[in-house]
């Protein structure tokens, strides 16, 4: 069963990303949906994906996932 990108953000990664939008739901909401609707991070859009990558402190936006086992 594949994954989506949400289920696969590590969780120091949530956890960042909800405490840096505490105060914008809407902005929070927004990258769960984006992330929660996908399973490829190629597919997300720029914008979610820069943000993810600014507030993980990651300089590729693949890093902020848990790797797949490739069974």
């Amino acid at each position: 069963m594949r994954l989506t990108l949400y289920d696969r953000l590590k969780p120091e990664h949530k956890q960042s990303i909800a405490d840096r939008y505490a105060n914008l739901p809407f902005c929070h909401q927004q990258i769960v949906e984006a992330l929660s609707s996908e399973y490829f991070f190629t597919e997300v859009r720029y914008g979610i994906a820069a943000d993810v990558e600014f507030i993980c402190e990651t300089k590729f936006f693949g890093d902020v996932f848990i790797e797949r086992d490739h069974e």
